[in-house]
């Protein structure tokens, strides 16, 4: 089974996100092997400082583990649903296990990004912590769907603007 580390700064606080983010698990597991680390949010009430914490235990928690490092990060590449799926898929077939890493309030430091075999931006418009984290389990469960030959038509269709 197929290894994946979603690593993320925080923890759910609102009800809607961690029913979202429980309802997606849930559904990835009977497919892969999915660990979702939260690492604890930095105190610190300078950003710089709250920045470089995180980013220490987010690059201490890579250490740990082996695989290709996808960062989430809005400067990332963005992908087509059906495209994101393929690039899943070849990973998976190359039997690497994959570490996806989620930023804290204030992003992630030059040193996370640096660790990236790939950068991946989720949207063009900045989402909250939480909001990403519901909308990156939902796309790899529709990645994985995709594989599987449904989910490709579920969106909003082109006359409603959005599309895969």
């Amino acid at each position: 089974m197929h290894k994946i580390t979603l690593l993320c700064v925080g923890s759910l606080k609102s009800s809607w996100a961690a029913e979202g983010c429980a309802q997606y698990t849930e559904r990835l597991r009977s497919a892969m092997d999915l660990e979702i680390v939260e690492l604890a949010a930095s105190k610190e009430k300078d950003p710089e400082r709250q920045l470089k914490e995180e980013s220490a235990k987010i690059l201490d928690a890579i250490a740990k583990r082996s695989g290709r490092v996808w960062v989430l990060d809005e400067t990332g590449k963005s992908f087509t649903s059906s495209a994101y799926s393929d690039a899943l898929i070849a990973l998976r077939n190359e039997g690497q296990p994959l570490i996806f890493v989620i930023g804290g309030a204030y992003g992630l430091s030059d040193d996370v990004r640096t660790k990236a075999d790939t950068m991946l931006r989720l949207s063009d418009m900045t989402l909250p912590h939480e909001l990403c984290r519901v909308f990156f389990l939902e796309q790899l469960y529709r990645a994985m769907q995709i594989e599987k030959g449904a989910g490709r038509r579920q969106g909003y269709g082109r006359q409603g603007g959005y599309h895969h």
